[in-house]
């Protein structure tokens, strides 16, 4: 699967999850039991804008950014804003980029160094919040609340 279609799908996820955010802002903060440090939904979405921020900013040869949930929005409708204008910077790269140049390596340092193309990192960061985007539908479950498929096969057809 190329990567464009994995960002579609998650623009397609992220159509049809924001509604049901919006319809229960109360539970944006609500606490949810699980083992990570990212206990609520606002927390899951502030980390998601962080690692995208900050893994857009090693593709364009910048440091990593001040911790993103240190100055992020507290509010749902900016979280949604600011993830939206994140991936507006990360699809204008992806749709500029060569073969050649997704394949441009990059040395990180992940407790160790390793190299990661730029493909690599395109697709941890739509991967990573996938992840997290079942850990908020999971909170929502949790919550009481059902959230609407977000198969592949669903979205793509409607």
């Amino acid at each position: 699967m190329k990567l464009q279609q994995l960002y579609a799908h998650a623009a397609r996820c992220h159509t049809t999850l924001a509604p049901v955010l919006r319809a229960n802002p109360e539970l944006l903060h609500r606490d949810f039991v699980t083992t990570s440090r990212f206990n609520t939904i606002a927390k899951l979405l502030m980390h998601c804008n962080g690692a995208e921020e900050g893994w857009y900013a090693r593709l364009i040869d910048k440091p990593w950014p001040p911790s993103y949930a240190d100055r992020a929005p507290s509010d749902l409708e900016s979280l949604l804003t600011d993830a939206e204008t994140l991936r507006t910077q990360t699809l204008a790269f992806l749709a500029a980029s060569s073969p050649e140049s997704l394949a441009q390596v990059f040395t990180v340092a992940l407790g160790r160094p390793t190299s990661l193309t730029a493909h690599d990192i395109l697709f941890h960061i739509i991967n990573h919040e996938q992840w997290h985007r079942a850990q908020i539908y999971t909170a929502l479950q949790s919550f009481g609340i059902e959230p609407p498929n977000l198969d592949y096969v669903l979205l793509k057809t409607t």
